[in-house]
């Protein structure tokens, strides 16, 4: 049992900067959909993009990092593989991406939200005995199945409307990772 506390703190004291990063960036991502919902959606488009890129990369690293302190690390493997995949996509066709963007790309957002959200609840459950603050990660999944749920329910959402609830979704997100990653990094710090 000590062993894997140990672990589990080496891993926390690794990756907490990581998962700080990703909050610092969607929560930029957020403020700027909030309030600035009327900027050219192909720039929206690009910044997504390039945000999906980072965090894939983010996801993959951190993943391939915890493989040895955590189960389920594939599937971040996985859901970070997308996110490049979506990442080089809307940069390789901007114009083509915005044409999609309330068709197909609402929906694989909704999708990677639902994923993302599911995942962020069973982390959360998980985690509860390792960590304080659980609680954020699992109203963080839940809130991401939430706005899944209302993008599949209602896709030709007006693009103002879309970009403001993605904002604060991205917001409430950022918000959630820079709160966790400061748990993390007490957790490395002075172990789980």
């Amino acid at each position: 049992m000590s062993e894997k506390k140990g672990l589990v703190q080496q891993f926390s004291s690794d990756v907490w900067w990581l998962v700080l990063l990703r909050g610092i960036a969607l929560l930029i991502l957020g403020l700027m959909l909030v309030s600035r919902p009327g900027v050219t959606i192909v720039v929206l488009i690009q910044f997504l993009g390039i945000y999906f890129l980072a965090d894939g990369l983010i996801s993959v690293f951190k993943s391939v990092k915890g493989r040895k302190y955590m189960q389920g690390w594939g599937w971040g493997i996985f859901m970070g593989v997308l996110e490049i995949l979506l990442g080089i996509i809307v940069l390789g066709r901007p114009v083509l991406s915005t044409i999609l963007t309330t068709g197909f790309l609402v929906y694989l957002v909704a999708f990677l939200a639902i994923l993302l959200g599911i995942m962020g609840i069973i982390t959360g459950i998980q985690a509860r005995k390792q960590i304080d603050g659980e609680w954020a990660m699992i109203v963080g999944g839940v809130l991401a199945i939430i706005f899944g749920v209302i993008l599949i329910m209602s896709p030709t959402t007006s693009a103002v409307v879309y970009l403001v609830v993605m904002g604060v979704f991205a917001v409430i997100g950022g918000i959630v990772q820079i709160f966790n990653s400061f748990n993390l990094r007490k957790a490395g710090k002075k172990g789980a």
